[in-house]
């Protein structure tokens, strides 16, 4: 058995066009992908990943890294939160997307809030922080 599947593949799987694929490639949504050449591989292990975040809407690696840091700091922003969690090893497009799923899954996890670097400043800043729990 195949350990990945390619464009045509999954897009059967999940009843879609390739396109779609392509589409989500070029703006880094869908699952991992990996080019060798011309040819796009699925590793399995990726496809399967992907179908239990969006089953899940938050269940991805780091979510919870991400929240147990913002519970201890109280509030961070992006490049606080990327130092601190993942080894610090996720490009900021990837932290922000992990915070981006965050505060749009079902209830809210996390809330963005722009905040002005200096009272005088003009130039805002995203700061994040838990959701209140409402019991």
């Amino acid at each position: 058995m195949s350990t990945s599947l390619n464009e045509i593949e999954l897009a059967a799987r999940w009843a879609m066009s390739p396109k779609t694929l392509q589409r989500w490639r070029s703006t880094h949504r869908g699952p991992e992908y990996l080019k060798l050449s011309k040819k796009i591989q699925y590793p399995l292990a990726a496809i399967e990943d992907y179908e239990n975040q969006i089953r899940t809407n938050i269940a991805f690696a780091g979510a919870e890294e991400i929240l147990l840091f913002l519970q201890q700091a109280g509030q961070a922003d992006l490049d606080q939160i990327r130092a601190a969690c993942l080894g610090g090893k996720k490009s900021r497009g990837q932290i922000q997307n992990h915070l981006y799923r965050l505060t749009r899954c079902t209830p809210p996890r996390i809330k963005a809030t722009m905040l002005a670097l200096e009272p005088s400043s003009p130039v805002m800043t995203v700061v994040y922080s838990l959701c209140s729990v409402d019991a």
